[in-house]
């Protein structure tokens, strides 16, 4: 009885302590890695449905000349597409030892929250990694992997005909002007690809990339940087008067065609792309199957990116 009795305080003192370690652990925000920045979370599904289906459609046709007596009306239409999205589980939690306990109760302190938190950290990681670049093992694409967008290639008028921005011994092999309209020729093909429908107002490269670009001046009598000239008159800016969003991430070094750097631009909203998440991280109530060891498991459930409107995407690798 006696150990009963030890065995229920000692479960009750480590889930007293897990309901505080746990909020604390959910109110820390891990802001390198923040994957609700580079896309739309959305979280609107039930927690355990096995997927979704989207509809996306468009519209085709256009208005002509019509005579009264004809009887050949101009007729528009929709097309509609049919996606599903596959949700999976995946895991990350954290536990305490009958030791780590006994030491804690006996000198009257609290339970660290370093596990708690290293299985935070674990779930952003992979959520950053899952948003960015998929996960194979699950068929899943992230937002710099995508089949159906309309991928390019840098013209290849850097020194020695390469397409580089820069080698990698950080000199340059093009231009602040030929990297200038690079960026703009992608920011263009956007808009004129969609016939003018849609604008990227994001940009994510590699952060070697943004290095470079944010310490090149113009030239040798303009100490403006690269990065503050594109800023300031890339044609996205230009012609709605908004500020271009510019994001260094991990994953882009190798991401284009034969291991080249990607860039990758997009329309940053919930109607062109979206993370399915219909399970963010969370710590079920300790659990213990021999008295000795006490878990916290984590579970969360994600979709992984859904692009619904590929116009407005653009890849430009080999930069």
């Amino acid at each position: 009885m006696f150990m009963n009795d030890a065995q229920q305080a000692t479960l009750g003192f480590v889930f007293n302590q897990s309901l505080a370690i746990n909020t604390r652990v959910y109110e820390t925000a891990f802001s390198d890695l923040d994957f609700g920045r580079l896309v739309f979370v959305d979280t609107s599904s039930p927690e355990f449905a096995p997927g979704l289906v989207t509809f996306v459609s468009s519209s085709v046709g256009s208005a002509n000349w019509y005579s009264g007596a004809a009887k050949d009306i101009a007729k528009a239409d929709i097309t509609r597409d049919r996606v599903e999205t596959r949700f999976h589980m995946a895991s990350v939690g954290y536990s305490y030892n009958i030791e780590e306990v006994g030491q804690a109760q006996l000198m009257g302190m609290n339970l660290d929250a370093g596990k708690a938190l290293a299985a935070r950290r674990a779930y952003t990681e992979f959520m950053w990694n899952v948003t960015l670049t998929g996960d194979a093992t699950k068929n899943i694409l992230g937002l710099a992997n995508q089949s159906v967008v309309t991928t390019g290639t840098a013209p290849a008028d850097g020194t020695g005909s390469v397409t580089t921005w820069f080698d990698g011994s950080g000199n340059a092999t093009k231009t602040p002007t030929q990297i200038v309209r690079d960026i703009n020729n992608v920011l263009t093909g956007v808009y004129t690809g969609s016939l003018t429908v849609e604008m990227a107002d994001t940009i994510l490269l590699p952060y070697s990339t943004i290095s470079y670009l944010a310490a090149t001046p113009m030239s040798s009598t303009n100490s403006e940087t690269i990065m503050s000239f594109i800023m300031r008159t890339n044609i996205y800016t230009q012609m709605t008067g908004q500020q271009l969003t510019v994001r260094g991430v991990l994953g882009l070094d190798t991401a284009g065609a034969g291991s080249t750097k990607r860039m990758v631009a997009y329309a940053n909203r919930e109607d062109v792309v979206k993370l399915h998440l219909p399970m963010p991280h969370r710590f079920l109530p300790v659990a213990t199957a021999d008295s000795v060891h006490f878990d916290v498991p984590g579970i969360f459930r994600t979709g992984g990116v859904e692009v619904l409107r590929t116009g407005a995407f653009r890849y430009l690798d080999g930069i």
